[in-house]
């Protein structure tokens, strides 16, 4: 009320205070908080001078965004899974707290393709490609079929061959490679939260960085879910990792993201960050519309108790 003024020339009823005039920024600022509350009360219709109705819409959008995504919050606040850190395979070992270090041995060909470090030889031996068909690649499908053990990806870096080590020299590794016999014993390192295998129902799989959206990973590698709605509520747009019960929702970042935020990470005693989705364990996703229905079940439920 106070952003009102007075006409010139009108006169003032008996009994009610002259209104202070005010400066068109506080004019503003005043109408906008009056916006906001009777937005906040569901009044549609603001019977205000045109300025007062242009100073009132940002409010008005930024309530509605704001209740849009505590809905959508609300929406996804069960779908989390199990936050346990779980053991490393028992060809693996980790070194410190920042890597892992594992070994293989696979026949030749290997089927990878190494790198130097972007920074030059002598600064590492990266894993460039694993190539479809080739030994690394069967030793994966051997890891999703259920064997205990690491498998090679992209971004691994090579350290040894056969118990000797490449000192960081692409060209070194390759020559050890050559000279050894029919099979060969490397060793491997991974960053204790490097890239995370990805593998979708089919088994189409990728090597994913983390935070990386799931629906952009499940077109890169060619897998077509169906899913085409961007706000998730869609049943083709959901899945799950059995191994813990996590559901993801591919169009979304959250939870669309490996890994996915809405996991905790601080059950069964883990620390903080040892909930993140462990590098050694492959994701693999489940189609999962019953977790769908589940959550529109959820929904309704707990709209109808805030009617009552």
């Amino acid at each position: 009320v106070s952003c009102i003024r007075r006409l010139k020339g009108s006169r003032r009823p008996s009994g009610v205070p002259m209104l202070r005039a005010v400066g068109p920024r506080r004019r503003y600022a005043v109408a906008a908080i009056l916006a906001a509350v009777l937005c906040a009360y569901g009044i549609k219709t603001l019977n205000f001078v045109g300025r007062v109705i242009q100073a009132s819409k940002p409010a008005c959008s930024i309530i509605a965004n704001a209740k849009e995504k505590n809905a959508l919050a609300e929406f996804l606040k069960p779908r989390m899974g199990k936050g346990t850190l779980r053991e490393l395979p028992s060809n693996a070992e980790m070194i410190g707290t920042l890597k892992i270090v594992y070994e293989v041995t696979l026949s030749k060909p290997l089927g990878i393709t190494l790198a130097d470090a972007p920074r030059g030889p002598g600064f590492g031996v990266g894993v460039e490609e694993v190539l479809p068909g080739g030994n690394a690649d069967k030793l994966l499908q051997e890891v999703l079929a259920g064997k205990d053990s690491m498998w090679i990806q992209e971004g691994d870096e090579l350290e040894a061959v056969n118990g000797v080590l490449t000192d960081g020299y692409q060209e070194k590794a390759v020559e050890l490679v050559g000279a050894s016999g029919d099979e060969v014993k490397l060793q491997f390192s991974r960053p204790r939260k490097g890239f995370i295998k990805v593998v979708f129902p089919g088994g189409k799989s990728i090597t994913s960085p983390r935070a990386a959206i799931l629906q952009r990973l499940a077109e890169k590698v060619g897998y077509d879910s169906g899913c085409t709605s961007k706000d998730g509520r869609d049943e083709k747009c959901w899945y799950k990792d059995p191994a813990t019960g996590e559901v993801y929702v591919l169009p979304l970042n959250v939870p669309g993201l490996v890994p996915s935020v809405w996991r905790k990470s601080d059950e069964d005693g883990a620390r903080p960050g040892e909930g993140e989705y462990e590098c050694w364990i492959p994701l693999r996703l489940e189609y999962a519309p019953e977790e769908y229905q589940k959550a529109l079940q959820e929904e309704a439920a707990a709209e109808a108790g805030r009617n009552r």
